[in-house]
């Protein structure tokens, strides 16, 4: 029997929307205030309960103003500016915390850095915060090879306030859900940010003075609703299983932060307490003031500085419940297969054709050399050697649970060193994992299983 190319089959079933459908784009300001401070505020936003909300629409927009240092001089920021004033991002669902993800602005520079390219970061420049405002490089032409980090104020006067704008996409379990987020069958929904320390994201100019102050103002959270008509929530609720849940499938990262110190030719095994079901793959970081090309005297954020830690003869490997990953560890000797596992780990699995990562050559090879003063240590091109592996069973998103189980135990990173460290640094594993998000139509409760 033969079968008709799908170009050509014309009577193929569409399926079509109820006749009351609608949509709405819906702006939500703070709750708890208007004007809020970096250093430790608590800002609060609280979602409407109807309708369905498009994860992927999920954004946070505002103004960021921030005073010179006492000196005047520009000060540097690091990192995606749009994201580098967040320490912690939490979704609050009934009452209950459901996700919490720390170190946010560390991790979304992580992702900028290995997952966008260079035409995507130009393109989105003005909304990441890379350019926009008065003064400084707000209106200046953007560099290629340095698409990262922003300046704010050089003209000597430390009363000087330069404010820019950002409209950043936001990564949480909400918005990464596959299907629409059902917010009138669910608790009340609130997504909670803390903001970051000054001297977390920033740099002094030409003396170690930070900005005297970071002003956030007009934030509001931006996203599209879609209402379905007065029947859709029984259709929904029919959906549910035997429990009366009803499941959707997303994807989370956890961010795990240790002090670590190395010596020369030392082998150990960094021990992080994350422990998971699908685990669907790994990235470490090292950072801090650390190695003899790391510059203490001008307060650089350590946090935006992805340092070689292993040594230019060392090498890296992953254990999840006893299992290496890869089978072999990584050695600093084949620069190219830890860039080949980095980005298949990112889902860029044996397809070069769809890489997307912005680490330049100098990020990743020169800058973050330990012992030596190779390499400038710039906000603009920050040291980008994070080694990653992927630990899918099945590279895919179309089955519930794709990733390795740690199966209740901790995830170790052996680290076998070459070179000694100057000083002790902070090690970061950062994990994606699936979650399963499940909302319980009676009761109305959620809960998240990962």
């Amino acid at each position: 029997m033969s079968v008709l190319p799908k170009e050509i089959a014309y009577n193929k079933p569409m399926a079509s929307l109820p006749a009351d459908t609608s949509s709405l784009n819906v702006i939500v300001r703070p709750s708890n205030g208007a004007n809020f401070n970096a250093g430790g505020d608590i800002i609060q936003f609280d979602l409407p309960a109807h309708s369905f909300m498009v994860p992927s629409s999920l954004t946070i927009r505002g103004k960021m103003a921030v005073q010179a240092g006492a000196d005047g001089t520009s000060d540097l920021m690091w990192g995606v500016p749009a994201a580098s004033w967040i320490q912690r991002l939490e979704t609050i669902v009934g009452g209950n915390l459901i996700e919490s993800v720390q170190s946010y602005g560390q991790l979304y520079n992580m992702i900028a850095q290995t997952k966008l390219n260079v035409a995507e970061k130009y393109g989105l420049a003005t909304e990441l915060g890379f350019v926009g405002g008065a003064t400084g490089a707000a209106t200046g032409a953007l560099d290629v090879n340095n698409l990262s980090g922003r300046t704010t104020s050089s003209d000597g006067d430390a009363a000087t306030t330069t404010p820019f704008s950002f409209a950043l996409p936001l990564g949480c379990l909400l918005s990464s859900c596959s299907e629409l987020v059902p917010l009138g069958l669910m608790g009340g929904v609130r997504i909670q940010i803390t903001t970051a320390a000054i001297a977390d994201y920033f740099q002094a100019g030409a003396t170690t003075v930070v900005p005297q102050g970071v002003v956030f103002s007009d934030l509001e959270l931006n996203f599209d609703l879609v209402s379905f008509g007065a029947g859709m929530d029984g259709v929904v609720a029919s959906m549910a299983n035997a429990e009366g849940d009803i499941l959707l499938k997303s994807q989370g990262w956890n961010v795990n932060n240790i002090n670590t110190s190395v010596a020369a030719n030392q082998s150990q095994d960094l021990i992080f307490n994350t422990r998971l079901s699908s685990i669907k793959s790994l990235i470490y970081q090292g950072s801090g003031t650390y190695g003899t090309n790391w510059n203490t005297t001008t307060s650089k954020p350590a946090a935006y500085g992805a340092m070689a830690v292993a040594g230019p003869a060392g090498s890296t490997q992953f254990f999840v419940a006893s299992t290496p990953f890869p089978p072999t560890p990584l050695r600093e000797s084949n620069q190219a297969a830890i860039m080949s596992e980095l980005r298949q780990a990112q889902g860029q699995v044996h397809d070069v054709y769809s890489t997307t990562a912005s680490i330049s050559p100098q990020q990743f090879i020169t800058a973050p050399l330990l012992g030596t003063a190779t390499g400038s240590l710039l906000f603009s091109a920050p040291p980008s050697h994070f080694v990653g592996v992927n630990t899918e069973k099945l590279s895919t998103n179309a089955v519930m649970l794709s990733g390795v189980s740690s199966q209740l135990s901790p995830i170790n990173v052996r680290l076998q060193s070459s070179v000694a460290g100057a000083a002790a640094f902070t090690s970061t594993l950062f994990a994606i994992y699936d979650a399963i998000i499940a909302i319980n139509i009676p009761t109305r409760v959620m809960s998240v299983r990962v």
